[in-house]
C-alpha cells in the first residue's frame, strides 16, 4: 500500500438509495410518536452515529405505500441536505428493525465482494471525504450534495484484507466516541426527565423528602398559567428580567481555519438543539469584552436555517472548559437581571416544547429566519423557591460538565482518528 490508487465512488459500484419524494411521501400529520416503521430525519443522524432520542414513525400502511429508501443492515446513511456529511452504520445492533429515511439522505449499500461496510463508513467519516464535499456542496440557505455529485468523489481502492487491518486499527477509538455520545444522551435524557418530574409534574422533594404533588402538596390554580402550580411558587413574564446582548457581526475575511479566538455560531447547534463542537469558527478581529463568554453561559440562537424553525430561540450553554470564547450575531447571550430566576433553571425552561412551540412564532423570513427578541418578554415562567432552582441547577451543571468532558475527549478521539486514518490507508503505518 505504498502508493495510492483512487476510484470515484460511481466508480466503486456503491449503490446509492434515495429517500422516496412520491405523492406517499409523509405529510407533517402523517408522522407518529410510535408507529410500524421508524422514519428518519437528518436530526436523527449525528456525526457518526445514529441518535434516537427523538424519533418519528409511520404506519405499517405509509410504509407499504413508499418505494425507495428502505434501509437493510451494513447500509449506510449520509445526510445530504441542510447538514451535510454526517453518517451512521445501521448495524446489527441498532434496536429497530424497519427503518426509511427521509429526502435529506441517502442510503449507501456496498458489494461486500470488494468493499467491507465499515471501512465504507469510516472513509465517510474522514477529511479524505469531507475535504472533497467542502467543494462540491451547492446552496446557501439550503446546503445540498445531490446524488450525481457525491458519485464524484474518490475513495482510495483497497483489497478487503487491506480494509478489515484498517477496521481493527480503527474500531476501538470509535467505539470509545460511540460509548461518551451514548453517555451524553443519556444525560441529556435524564436532565429532561428531571425537569419534568420537578417543574411539570411537580413532584420536586418536599420537606419530608417525598414527592410534593403526590404526597398531597398544596396546588393552587394560577389564572396566567391556566393551571395549578405548587402554593407559594410565583409567574413571572421575563420582560425586564433578563439581559439580552447580540453576538459579532463579521466578514467573511474575519475567518480563518483554526486560527483567531473560537466562535461560538448558528453552526455550534445540531437540529436537535444541542451543542455541537464541529460547528466553531474561528474569529480574526477585534472585538469588545462584552462578546466574550465563558463556560457556563447562556446563549441562544436568533437566526435559522431550517425549513421548520428547528434552531430558532433554542438555548445553549457554553462548554465547561478554559478555553476563551466569542460569539456571533446569530446568537445573543442571556443573563438573568433578578436573584429569583437561576440561570440554569431558566436554561432549561427554554429548552422546552412549550416554550419553542412559542418562541417560534416570533421569528420570520423566507430563507433566513430572523427571532425577535422582544418575543421573550412576553414569556411567562413558573418560579419555584430560589433554593429549589439552585438544587436543580446543581444536577444540571455537573451533567454539563461531564458533557463536555466527553466532548472534548471525542475531539480528541477525533483527531486522532483522522490523522491515524490516512497513514493506515497509506500503508505508512501499521497499529499492533
Amino acid at each position: 500500500m505504498s502508493e495510492w490508487h483512487f476510484l470515484t465512488l460511481k466508480e466503486a459500484e456503491l449503490e446509492f438509495i434515495d429517500g422516496d419524494r412520491g405523492v406517499n411521501y409523509p405529510k407533517k400529520a402523517e408522522l407518529l410518536p410510535k408507529g410500524d416503521c421508524v422514519f428518519l430525519n437528518t436530526g436523527n443522524v449525528r456525526q457518526n452515529s445514529f441518535d434516537f432520542s427523538n424519533l418519528d414513525f409511520i404506519t405499517k400502511e405509509k410504509d407499504n405505500l413508499l418505494r425507495n429508501g428502505k434501509l437493510q443492515r451494513d447500509d449506510i446513511v449520509l445526510t445530504t441536505r441542510g447538514t451535510v456529511g454526517n453518517v451512521a452504520l445501521y448495524s446489527q445492533v441498532v434496536p429497530f428493525s424497519n427503518i426509511r429515511i427521509n429526502s435529506g439522505m441517502v442510503i449507501i449499500r456496498v458489494n461486500k465482494n470488494f468493499w467491507h461496510p465499515y471501512f465504507v463508513y469510516l472513509f465517510f467519516q474522514s477529511h479524505l471525504f469531507k475535504k472533497q464535499i467542502s467543494r462540491l456542496i451547492s446552496g446557501s440557505a439550503q446546503p445540498q450534495l445531490p446524488i450525481s455529485i457525491l458519485e464524484t468523489v474518490s475513495i482510495p481502492r483497497l483489497t478487503l484484507d487491506e480494509q478489515k487491518e484498517i477496521i481493527f486499527n480503527i474500531k476501538s477509538i470509535d467505539q470509545k466516541i460511540q460509548i461518551n455520545n451514548q453517555i451524553n444522551q443519556e444525560l441529556e435524557s435524564m436532565a429532561k426527565t428531571l425537569y419534568d418530574y420537578w417543574f411539570v409534574q411537580f413532584d420536586f422533594p418536599d420537606q419530608n423528602g417525598k414527592p410534593y404533588k403526590s404526597s398531597g402538596g398544596k396546588m393552587v390554580y394560577n389564572p396566567e398559567l391556566k393551571r395549578e402550580i405548587p402554593e407559594g411558587w410565583g409567574v413571572e413574564k421575563l420582560k425586564d428580567k433578563l439581559s439580552v446582548s447580540r453576538g459579532i457581526s463579521y466578514k467573511t475575511e474575519n475567518i480563518k481555519d483554526n486560527i483567531g479566538t473560537p466562535m461560538i455560531n448558528l453552526a455550534s447547534i445540531d437540529i436537535n438543539r444541542n451543542y455541537k463542537s464541529t460547528g466553531l469558527k474561528y474569529f480574526n478581529g477585534e472585538y469588545l469584552k462584552e462578546k466574550i463568554v465563558s463556560g457556563g453561559d447562556l446563549l441562544i440562537a436568533c437566526t435559522d436555517l431550517t425549513r421548520n424553525a428547528d434552531i430558532v430561540g433554542s438555548p445553549i450553554i457554553v462548554p465547561f472548559d478554559e478555553q476563551k470564547y466569542v460569539f456571533s450575531m446569530d446568537l445573543a447571550k442571556i443573563d438573568s437581571k433578578v436573584d429569583f430566576i437561576n440561570k440554569y433553571y431558566l436554561y432549561s425552561t427554554l429548552r422546552t416544547e412549550h416554550y419553542h412551540n412559542y418562541i417560534k412564532k416570533w421569528a420570520s423570513g423566507t430563507n433566513v429566519l430572523h427571532l425577535n427578541l422582544d418575543g421573550m418578554n412576553w414569556y411567562s415562567i413558573s418560579v419555584p423557591p430560589i433554593e429549589l432552582q439552585e438544587e436543580y441547577s446543581q444536577i444540571i451543571l455537573n451533567f454539563s460538565k461531564k458533557t463536555n468532558k466527553n466532548i472534548q475527549e471525542n475531539q480528541e478521539l477525533t483527531q486522532l482518528r483522522d490523522w491515524l486514518l490516512p497513514m493506515l490507508m497509506n500503508g505508512q503505518m501499521k497499529v499492533e
